[in-house]
């Protein structure tokens, strides 16, 4: 295992206080990757600022998971449409 793509769940929640069972409960409604090694649980450094950002939403505004669900497919959407956009900006710019 290459640790410096993964940290343990555990140490993560006692650095940042974050509850393991929030954790948990992100990777059960599959907003997050987790990856499971004989008993402990890792995360994926990479996705550690978008865990910060759903901590965010649910602890400061009270956001429930569904609603960061909802919330994150729309943004990802949003990103999506903005790339597409880009793209067409693009593609026009060549006719001027």
């Amino acid at each position: 295992m290459d640790s410096e793509k993964y940290i343990l769940v555990r140490h993560y929640c006692e650095k940042t206080n974050i509850p393991h069972s929030f954790i948990d409960s992100l990777w059960e409604y599959g907003l997050i990757d987790c990856k499971p090694i004989e008993t402990e649980v890792y995360l994926f450094t990479d996705d550690i600022p978008h865990i910060e950002k759903l901590n965010r939403l649910h602890h400061e505004l009270g956001i429930n998971l569904e609603g960061i669900d909802a919330i994150t497919h729309m943004m990802q959407r949003m990103q999506q449409m903005e790339k597409e956009l880009k793209n067409l900006r693009n593609r026009l710019r060549i006719y001027e």
